[in-house]
């Protein structure tokens, strides 16, 4: 079985001069942390006293270690030794440094944490660099905003992490022709994030779908014309699709897999006569797996990272960058039909005739979701082909009065890159100039901060902007 729970450890320090016994610091540290451990589904590892002596520290220090523990928090309690952060360093992977406010502000000091704080931050960058420890430091007490707001970053960014190191990723098919650039460096994948990739044909898909009992393929058939507002697609296109889900559904099973990137076409349409974006807009909507369409193993990357840290049921979807409505200040993310229902809210999803495929022939592949999103908060991310940078941004999903193409869109809209507002046209101009793929992976709700907290333990960089210019841009050489 995969282990994948969060093991996040808590060690107090303090010196016994100072006043963190009469302060609770450290029955207050771990209740607050036993109750976010219940909420946020992680394990706590303990030391319920006060650390003041170097062989205290190692005894705790041996705990985390034996306890495999992903997250050390270090609070200073109180004013502590510098002696006592060198073992508790290497009991874990990545390091919290965690300060406390002062009770009062005048008269004789109690704490006195803030300066321990300062302390080991400078003895892990200056006396200990040449062991690289990455560490997050945090200011307040553990039911207080500040601090629970970044702690619970840090969780969420590590629960992802922890997730995608064993993650395994089915590649369907391969990309779609011509994609030369979604092809990806499976070894630096498995160096950076831990992921695996196993591989598979259409042929061994279409043979699970061949294989379905029609009982099986009609009920699917059933459940998806009851999700939706309404059908037009054939009904030959909706079986097909219904097996198509049941066979994915088979393989990820078999496989143990997490999420799947499958090419989509065009060798579905020769060797099954079926466009399978229903099936994957189900198995996003109805099983929460990501799905990335056209092969894409770097996008399905991004939908696994993300899902993995999102509260919100149901995965992210994967989107290209298509229209821009300057009057709107709006940008049209799009595809054919394989966003998941729950994107749309009150707008239901309609299954359609495949919006591009066989449109100029007599040929009905079927079947396209036609769904228009809902205002929302979305976050949009990729970590491209060699997984050493990843593209973050916020943005809004809007009204603009034009319902878009056909297919699953959204007009997207106050875009934030960096954490910061960026305009439409340069925000399109760093994507361009960069070279980014032309995918983009959406999750609902605001994960911009827990996917730039992945990025930094990971060692990856994150996008920049690169404003627009009226003449030639080369990026990284004439800005």
């Amino acid at each position: 079985m995969k282990d994948r729970r969060l093991r996040v450890g808590y060690v107090g320090a303090a010196f016994g001069t100072y006043y963190a016994d009469e302060h609770d610091q450290y029955g207050r540290a771990v209740g607050g942390l036993r109750r976010l451990a219940d909420e946020m589904d992680f394990d706590l590892i303990a030391v319920d006293t006060g650390v003041q002596e170097v062989e205290q520290a190692r005894q705790a220090a041996a705990r985390m270690s034996s306890e495999r523990v992903d997250f050390l928090l270090i609070q200073a309690a109180a004013c502590a030794s510098g002696e006592l952060l060198e073992p508790l360093a290497g009991a874990a992977p990545r390091i919290g440094l965690w300060a406390t406010p002062e009770p009062v502000l005048e008269g004789s000091i109690q704490l006195h944490s803030l300066v321990s704080v300062n302390h080991y931050a400078s003895i892990i960058r200056r006396y200990l660099r040449d062991r690289r420890i990455p560490f997050k430091w945090f200011l307040g007490h553990i039911d207080e905003p500040d601090m629970d707001r970044r702690l619970r970053v840090t969780i969420r960014a590590l629960q992802g992490i922890k997730t995608m190191a064993s993650a395994r990723i089915g590649w369907i098919g391969g990309v779609s022709p011509g994609f030369y650039n979604m092809l990806f460096d499976e070894a630096k994948l498995e160096e950076r994030f831990g992921t695996r990739i196993g591989r598979h044909s259409i042929a061994e898909v279409v043979a699970l779908a061949r294989a379905v009992d029609e009982r099986s393929a009609d009920s699917v058939v059933q459940t998806a014309a009851d999700l939706a507002v309404e059908v037009t697609a054939p009904r030959i296109g909706m079986d097909r699709n219904a097996r198509i889900y049941l066979a994915l559904k088979r393989l990820i099973e078999a496989e143990g897999y997490d999420a799947l990137a499958v090419q989509c076409w065009p060798t579905f349409q020769d060797d099954f006569q079926a466009a399978p974006c229903m099936a994957y807009s189900l198995l996003g909507s109805e099983d929460g797996l990501a799905v990335s369409c056209e092969g894409d193993v770097p996008g399905a990357v991004s939908m696994l990272l993300m899902n993995s840290m999102s509260p919100i049921h149901g995965s992210s979807t994967l989107l290209d960058l298509t229209a821009l409505d300057h009057e709107a200040d709006a940008a049209l993310l799009w595809h054919c039909g394989v966003t998941p229902r729950h994107f749309g809210g009150d707008n239901g999803i309609r299954w359609v005739d495949h919006v591009t495929l066989g449109r100029k022939s007599d040929v009905r592949y079927g079947v396209s979701g036609d769904l228009r999103f809902a205002p929302q908060q979305t976050t949009i991310a990729y970590t491209g082909d060699d997984f050493s940078e990843m593209f973050i941004a916020a943005a809004e999903v809007v009204e603009t009065g034009r319902a878009g193409f056909d297919g699953t869109r959204g007009w997207f809209s106050k875009f934030r890159l960096a954490g910061e507002p960026i305009e439409m046209l340069d925000l399109v101009n760093t994507l361009v100039v960069g070279g980014h793929e032309h995918h983009y992976a959406v999750a609902q709700g605001d994960l911009s901060s827990e996917l730039s907290e992945v990025a930094a333990w990971l060692g990856m960089r994150t996008t920049r902007p690169l404003p627009m210019r009226d003449h030639l841009q080369i990026d990284g050489l004439n800005r």
